[in-house]
């Protein structure tokens, strides 16, 4: 096998995919939870690509811009939190055959596991807005490209949810830090409330666009 390049946005799909089923850690769901946020967010930005221009969606023209705009962050943030969960998990991981009094691990363990948590944290966060976003494009672009569109939704949903299994399999070591406990309750309450509202947006996006994909999705 080749070695892997220093970020996953370098990385062809064969040697990421190959890499990530290899007998290693990195890349792991976290990576993969990054990969899937970047397609969803992706394919958002094509439906609004092949809408952008047309006579059809005039009216809409600053809300599919605007929506470009944060999709194509969204879509390079999510590689960049790709790589960054890998470093906090191999950083993590670098401190557990440690003595838990050891030296090395009590100055480093506070943030060695802050990093763990924050990446998917951000991921779960940006891939809810990207639901939302999806959304927002169904009934204002092309009813051609309703399948990506739900299919984008759908990708950013699971995307959200494969990012919290990296955040709640930290919250315990967050809540034996000092301090910790009211932090962890916020960031798991935080998640959970973002994920229900992807997947409860998700469904409502593959609904409307099997009826077609031109009527908005109202709130």
């Amino acid at each position: 096998m080749t070695e892997s390049p220093a970020h996953f946005a370098d990385a062809t799909l064969g040697a990421f995919t190959e890499a990530l089923a290899s007998r290693r850690s990195v890349p792991g769901g976290g990576a993969a939870a990054g990969s899937m946020l970047a397609h969803a967010a992706g394919l958002a930005e094509m439906v609004i690509a092949f809408s952008h221009g047309k006579k059809k969606f005039a009216a809409f023209e600053s809300t599919l811009a605007e929506a470009a705009g944060r999709l194509q962050r969204i879509r390079e943030t999510a590689l960049e939190l790709a790589d960054e969960d890998a470093r906090a998990f191999e950083t993590l991981a670098s401190l557990w055959p440690l003595a838990a009094d050891d030296p090395r691990r009590i100055e480093a363990w506070p943030t060695a596991v802050e990093g763990a948590i924050e990446a998917p944290h951000r991921l779960v966060m940006n891939a809810a807005e990207t639901v939302d976003l999806a959304a927002r494009l169904v009934g204002r672009s092309s009813r051609l490209l309703r399948s990506d569109l739900a299919i984008a939704g759908r990708l950013a949903a699971v995307a959200a949810e494969a990012g919290c299994w990296n955040v709640e399999m930290n919250l315990d070591s967050l809540r034996g830090l000092d301090q910790g406990a009211a932090r962890a309750l916020t960031i798991e309450n935080e998640v959970r409330a973002a994920i229900d509202r992807a997947v409860a947006t998700a469904g409502r996006i593959d609904e409307a666009c099997r009826l077609g994909g031109d009527q908005p999705i109202t709130e």
